[in-house]
């Protein structure tokens, strides 16, 4: 009897452990728009793309600003997540690989110019290394006389 009992429990834990287990994983799996920013400013020709055309390919920008009376400037920011960046509830804890931005000018409803780049988290650290300041200087000898 009480191996009966045993059973009918660890059955119950199975299930519960699978359940828990199996919604975890599905909350990972949400959806959110993805913008691909390296690709799709390829798509983008200065002199020829409307500012509605913009909206339709990359969505509202991240931030805007006037560069002067009739030039309007539109940046969009991308983060490159890493691996663990990407894993469902513990994705927070983890820094990302660096970022990815297009800065668009557009003049009236026209884009005048549009620029892509690429930031990687590590590539201004050689700006922390101090090593090539240090200058090995040789004892003087000393001379008695």
């Amino acid at each position: 009897m009480s191996t009966c009992i045993l059973f009918v429990s660890m059955r119950r834990f199975a299930v519960l452990l699978i359940s828990v287990l199996l919604l975890m994983v599905m909350s990972g799996c949400y959806n959110h728009p993805v913008r691909h920013l390296a690709s799709d400013v390829g798509l983008i020709k200065a002199g020829e793309t409307t500012r509605q055309e913009v909206i339709s390919l990359l969505g509202d920008p991240d931030s805007t600003r006037m560069v002067s009376a009739t030039t309007e400037e539109w940046t969009y920011y991308d983060e490159d997540k890493s691996l663990l960046q990407k894993t469902p509830l513990m994705g927070g804890a983890f820094s990302s690989k660096g970022y990815n931005t297009v800065v668009l000018l557009l003049n009236g409803d026209i884009v005048t110019a549009a620029r892509y780049g690429a930031y990687n988290k590590d590539e201004f650290d050689w700006q922390d290394d101090y090593r090539w300041q240090k200058i090995d200087q040789k004892p003087e000898k000393k001379t008695d006389q």
